[in-house]
């Protein structure tokens, strides 16, 4: 069963900054490692891959130093070979934490931020010159309206205003305008953390002239569903959704139930506005899980319960006394079948606190990356090649609530109407 099904709203791992160079570096002498593979194998993008394929990707420059321009199996392969979507760093800028990014400081006066990032005009110009290189789709350079909340005191820019984050966001639109080379198709990142400061920012950045928008902020998956559909009511009313501007990435989440959400949402946008229009979607959880807390990813047992439909995790065993065993690993995925416990605990003695290795960590990446895709395409099946018994019920209402408000002449008060019922299925994070 393919993975890719365009159908539907599309995953896409967001593949982190070491996965790609630890791919392609040599294998230890006598590391073990499962039989008839090597680490190239474990490329999923690789459209010759033994193993799985799958070629839409996501990658983020916030993971690089400024000026830098990565060399790793990501910018080793061809656009032909995969599709790449190219994140600027927003989250990172926001936060203060780009690597290479000189002159600013946690909480610093909105003067002072403002004319430092006039200045960093080097930044702005790596950022538009990687992305028009290497992707097929890059998100515009966005100033985050969270900086401005409680809890992000440690950025640089928590001190400003959002129309002044806007003001430096429609300055970044002017730099792209004037800079980019039309290599790669923009989408107009779209942020705010309400409905107001939602269309005050649209207002603001809707002369860009783009193919398509990412969804950011109280306009994303932060927002709930509810603002979510307002957000993208008001840009059809615009006429931002027709064809032309036929990509939409909603960014930050992986989980079933918004998989299917947004799938609904693609299925009633391309039946009343734009039949080419594809949604994505984006996580770094397969890395970060396997990187960080050595844990592979566990496919749902799909029920009515929406209990059912959370996607588990779950620490795989280390001991040095598993060092070369050939105890099956106890997880299914086409890599999952191949690996023993021996392939990822790799230490013993001194390593016995630490068994896995890197090799470990991008072996578990691949499984992981694998699951959450497979958990995905399951969860559309269910919700709209079968009966739909296994999906809750309120969340089934939810679907069909979606057409119906991108159908009705009157939207804002079907909308307004079905509040709290979307609120409860998919609530604002704020």
């Amino acid at each position: 069963m393919r993975l890719l099904n365009t159908d539907y709203a599309v995953y896409l791992p967001a593949v982190n900054e070491s996965f790609p160079v630890e791919v392609l570096k040599q294998l230890p002498h006598n590391r073990p490692f499962p039989a008839g593979l090597t680490l190239e194998d474990l490329i999923f993008w690789n459209r010759k891959n033994p193993l799985w394929h799958y070629r839409h990707v996501l990658h983020s420059l916030g993971g690089h130093k400024v000026g830098v321009m990565p060399d790793n199996a990501i910018t080793r392969a061809g656009k032909t070979d995969r599709a790449l979507i190219g994140d600027s760093g927003g989250f990172q800028i926001g936060h203060g934490t780009l690597k290479g990014l000189r002159g600013f400081s946690a909480s610093m006066s909105p003067e002072a931020a403002q004319n430092a990032w006039v200045n960093a005009f080097e930044v702005k110009q790596w950022i538009v010159d990687w992305l028009e290189l290497h992707t097929d789709y890059a998100m515009t350079i966005d100033m985050p309206t969270w900086a401005v909340r409680k809890g992000q005191e440690g950025s640089p820019f928590h001190l400003c205003s959002v129309q002044q984050l806007t003001e430096m966001t429609v300055a970044n639109l002017k730099f792209i305008d004037t800079h980019r080379k039309n290599r790669t198709k923009w989408l107009n990142v779209i942020q705010g953390n309400d409905s107001q400061s939602i269309k005050d920012w649209w207002s603001a950045v809707k002369w860009f002239d783009c193919s398509g928008y990412a969804l950011a902020g109280a306009s994303g998956v932060s927002g709930g569903i509810h603002l979510m559909l307002e957000t993208l009511l008001m840009m059809r009313d615009d006429g931002a959704l027709s064809e032309g501007r036929d990509w939409l990435h909603v960014l930050g989440v992986s989980t079933p139930k918004w998989a299917i959400l947004l799938t609904a949402i693609q299925r009633s946008l391309r039946r009343y506005v734009n039949p080419r229009l594809q949604i994505s979607y984006d996580s770094a959880t397969p890395f970060q899980a396997a990187g960080i807390r050595d844990e592979v990813a566990i496919m749902p047992n799909y029920t009515s319960r929406p209990r059912d439909w959370a996607l588990q995790f779950e620490r795989v065993e280390q001991s040095a006394q598993l060092a070369g065993s050939n105890e099956p690993f106890p997880y299914a995925s086409p890599l999952g079948n191949r690996l023993t416990m021996g392939d990822l605990n790799v230490h013993g003695g001194d390593w016995s606190h630490k068994s896995f290795d890197t090799i470990s960590g991008v072996l578990l990446c691949n499984h992981n990356c694998w699951v959450m895709l497979e958990a995905f395409r399951r969860a559309n099946e269910l919700a709209f090649e079968s009966d739909g018994t296994s999906v809750p019920a309120q969340w089934r209402e939810c679907l069909a609530l979606i057409e119906a408000i991108f159908a009705s002449n009157d939207w804002k008060t079907t909308l307004a109407a079905n509040a709290e019922m979307l609120d409860s299925t998919a609530p604002s994070k704020y």
